[in-house]
């Protein structure tokens, strides 16, 4: 199913538009991995493979692809530079999860 939400960091001003979201659950994930997210951004840029997790807390958050090297150090192949552009991100993303885990969005789905 596809989607468009244009998100506003004011009234005046858009921030961006978040669409063509889709999501793969994942059933053993690890760290606390229940689901990966993609997304277009402004109908110009795809991002794929931002990592759901729930936390200790229970709460959700999403977390960037990175390579790790030898070393320790973490390099982000992609992420939000502010925090605006971050909540915007998981906001739609985590709207999308939720709307997945309504029954009776769930059941519409299957008899379609």
């Amino acid at each position: 199913m596809e989607s468009s939400i244009k998100v506003h960091a004011s009234q005046s001003k858009p921030m961006a538009q978040i669409s063509d979201i889709s999501l793969r659950l994942v059933t053993d994930g690890t760290d606390g991995l229940i689901a990966w997210a993609s997304c277009v951004v402004s109908n110009t840029i795809r991002l794929e493979n931002i990592a759901i997790r729930r936390g200790l807390d229970g709460g959700l958050f999403l977390t960037y692809p990175a390579k790790r090297t030898a070393s320790g150090s973490r390099f982000n192949y992609f992420n939000p530079i502010t925090k605006a552009a971050a909540d915007c991100i998981q906001s739609v993303i985590l709207a999308r999860l939720a709307f997945l885990d309504e029954p009776s969005m769930g059941e519409e789905a299957e008899n379609q």
